[in-house]
């Protein structure tokens, strides 16, 4: 599927929004969580599973870089083999701080401090 289409619809509803879109993305950092999928998922070609997983770390101010993403991939399908895209959306949303207030404190930090080898041999910490 072509998702060049997606891309200009979405670039041309930007547009259109007070301030060409930058004003109404950063409004979205003051939404609850579900409020914030919901306004993203008015983009054309934007759904829920696009909006959590690659939208929302933008709005958080995480810069994903392509080695940050291959080294994140590469950890979550070590651990959760075929659910980690799953996993991983769960995660990031468990630490928005909209849902954390959710979470039993004793959820809010772990003590695990594994050392492990990446694919190349190179030692990772696991903090």
């Amino acid at each position: 599927m072509c998702r060049a289409k997606y891309v200009v619809g979405t670039v041309n509803a930007l547009q259109s929004k007070p301030g060409g879109g930058a004003e109404w993305l950063a409004s979205l950092r003051n939404l609850d969580l579900q409020e914030v999928i919901d306004a993203l998922s008015t983009l054309p070609g934007v759904g829920p599973k696009i909006a959590t997983r690659y939208l929302l770390p933008e709005l958080a101010g995480v810069r994903l870089t392509p080695k940050l993403c291959s080294r994140v991939a590469e950890a979550f399908v070590s651990k959760y083999g075929k659910y980690a895209g799953w996993a991983q959306t769960l995660l990031f949303i468990a630490e928005l701080p909209s849902q954390k207030a959710l979470l039993p404190s004793h959820f809010w930090s772990t003590k695990e401090n594994k050392s492990t080898k990446t694919k190349n041999g190179e030692m990772c910490n696991g903090n």
